[in-house]
């Protein structure tokens, strides 16, 4: 017993290893099934990330449970490519409408009549031909009729199989049917197969080339016949640096900036307001005290504000209400004069100076309004800034301190904003 239990041990060792290796199966089979799931893959490399289409909802492309651009699929039936295609048929010699076709709404499976060709009359049956119905369809019920038919909707995809046959594109360009048996959703070509050849210059890679759109140009995101199912969505290595993944919501700006139309084939004005002006969701492209610094930004134009606001009405009528408005009687007040400081806020030596402790708080914040020169005027002397008023921010007997030293050491060249070279101020007693 002992001996077995080692015995056993050393061989999930050894195949932990990879020195032992399970039996084969023979070369061309493949497990039981009829063509549905991970039997489709056997003989294929895995699925490359750019292979991934960007318009589903999924990591593993069209799926047998559907998506936005195929709808799940029904077919009772049995079927295999391989064997067909092994006697030499050509994939015309069934799909005979497919040549012909100009639009992915066509049903392109082959008739029972084209089957007939084959199999013999079955459709309709004529008296002397035995009934053969099991061999193709899956769902009868006792007395050998059909309980289930075909179930194929229509991709939400606009596709002309006759133009791309008369440019030259073969069955097996777009659908590969290699190691198949029943055909289903899973031969479809892939956003990846689509975009070989519309890349912007082969062929137009602009969204509604293929894809459904609505009567107001912004594509159908959602299938018709299933709003269960995911979305239509860029994701992956395919969606053209718009993948909405987690990082998205944050770096979203530089897309949108840099190609507002793209944002426009799915969304309108009001979903970026919705987000963006707080009537669904709390502001979030601000800081909460965006509103004392925004100057900055607004003058240095490091982030285009008339994007989202309207300089003319935003911007004019909020600082007019603010108090900042050059129009005493501007229609944007509220009828009367206002002044954004307190009447303390700064005025002539010696009388209270509202402004000296909020600069030193926060001085960004009196730079979104206020230029060096607003300071300059009060603060330097008169041979360093016309018309400076000489005076000084600084406390008692500052020029004797040791901060005074720190500073002027550190940086003497701020120094020198106020106090004119020579200013017997200018140094440190």
């Amino acid at each position: 017993m002992m001996r077995a239990r080692v015995l056993w041990l050393c061989f999930v060792l050894l195949a932990a290893a990879g020195l032992v290796q399970a039996h084969a199966a023979p070369s061309g089979s493949r497990p039981a099934g009829v063509g549905r799931g991970p039997v489709l893959r056997q003989g294929k490399p895995p699925r490359a990330r750019g292979e991934v289409p960007a318009t589903v909802g999924s990591a593993s492309g069209p799926t047998m449970r559907g998506s936005a651009v195929y709808p799940a699929q029904d077919i009772p039936l049995r079927f295999t490519h391989d064997q067909h295609l092994g006697l030499g048929l050509a994939c015309d010699r069934c799909h005979d409408r497919a040549a012909s076709s100009s639009k992915s709404s066509e049903l392109l499976v082959p008739t029972g009549a084209v089957c007939d060709e084959c199999h013999g009359a079955q459709h309709p049956r004529t008296p002397d031909e035995p009934a053969r119905c099991g061999t193709c369809h899956t769902q009868l019920d006792a007395k050998n009729r059909l309980r289930a038919s075909l179930r194929m909707p229509r991709p939400l995809l606009h596709f002309d199989h006759a133009q791309h046959g008369a440019l030259g594109q073969g069955c097996s360009d777009c659908h590969d049917m290699s190691h198949v048996r029943l055909g289903s959703v899973l031969q479809l070509p892939s956003e990846a197969q689509c975009l070989h050849c519309h890349d912007g210059f082969l062929a137009s890679n602009d969204c509604a080339t293929c894809h459904v759109a609505g009567g107001d140009g912004r594509l159908l995101l959602r299938a018709q016949d299933d709003r269960t199912l995911p979305a239509l969505v860029p994701r992956g290595a395919t969606a053209h640096g718009m993948g909405h993944d987690l990082a998205f919501v944050e770096d979203h700006r530089t897309i949108a900036k840099a190609d507002p139309r793209a944002c426009q084939r799915c969304h309108d004005d009001t979903f970026c307001t919705d987000c963006h002006d707080g009537a669904v969701r709390p502001m979030r492209i601000h800081a909460s005290d965006y509103v004392m610094v925004h100057g900055q930004d607004a003058r240095g134009a490091v982030s285009d504000c008339q994007s989202c606001h309207r300089q003319q009405s935003f911007c004019l009528g909020c600082h007019e209400r603010l108090g900042f408005g050059d129009r005493a009687g501007g229609e944007f007040g509220v009828g009367g004069p206002l002044d954004f400081h307190p009447a303390d806020w700064a005025g002539p030596p010696g009388m209270p100076q509202g402004h000296a402790q909020a600069a030193q708080r926060n001085l960004s914040a009196c730079v979104s309004c206020h230029t060096e020169d607003s300071c300059l005027a009060c603060h330097a002397t008169t041979a360093a800034g016309q018309p400076g008023l000489d005076i000084s921010p600084h406390g008692a007997d500052f020029a004797r301190s040791a901060r005074c030293d720190a500073l002027a050491s550190h940086n003497r060249r701020v120094c020198l904003r106020c106090h004119a070279p020579g200013d017997p101020e200018l140094s440190c007693l």
